[in-house]
């Protein structure tokens, strides 16, 4: 009589396990969300059983943001490939690429219920671009260092950024006039950079 070894379980791959995960996004009427990571895909799953739904390819290199227009047919995506993408939700097609930047692009969101997007990127600046045609509309400007995130109040008309200068800016979103600026709390009994010389 042949004996055959057990049949063991199958072990996730390693390049599963590696993968990590940048951002997520609910779509506005909370049915699905959106994921993206170091994996260049984003991926969109049900949220009511975590079933998958679709992924969409294209960037060359780690996808950093994601987002949905305010109607669920389109995503934004943003990357360490220095470009942002617009796709398709119903279809996966991609729509179109955005491209200009001249470092990583490091999150993304969609403008109120207009057709723009505002992105964060290594160049200190927020970007709003078109994601109807990929046309400059702005750059909000202002940090001295690598901008991490940004987003928008939920009326579309504020835009916030932070990043490794450790400041909060707030921008109108229509004309990108500053708001405010919060800078980091200084720890108790720290002496401001110049004073006590």
């Amino acid at each position: 009589m042949i004996r055959r070894p057990p049949r063991s379980t199958p072990k996730p791959s390693s390049a599963a396990s590696d993968v990590y995960k940048r951002q997520v996004d609910f779509s506005r009427d909370g049915q699905y969300i959106a994921s993206c990571g170091s994996d260049r895909f984003i991926k969109v799953f049900q949220v009511n059983d975590g079933s998958f739904v679709r992924s969409f390819e294209g960037h060359t290199h780690h996808v950093l943001g994601v987002a949905w227009s305010a109607d669920g047919r389109e995503l934004a995506s943003s990357g360490a490939d220095m470009v942002v993408k617009i796709w398709d939700f119903r279809t996966g097609d991609q729509k179109r690429t955005i491209s200009g930047f001249s470092k990583e692009v490091t999150s993304i969101s969609y403008v109120g219920d207009s057709t723009n997007v505002v992105s964060s990127c290594g160049d200190k600046n927020v970007h709003i671009k078109r994601a109807d045609n990929g046309g400059n509309v702005r750059a909000l400007s202002g940090a001295t260092d690598f901008v991490y995130s940004v987003a928008v109040s939920a009326d579309g008309k504020t835009v916030i950024a932070g990043g490794q200068d450790s400041t909060v800016r707030f921008w109108k979103a229509d004309d990108g006039q500053s708001l405010a600026t919060f800078d980091a709390p200084q720890p108790e009994g720290a002496v401001a950079e110049g004073e006590g010389e």
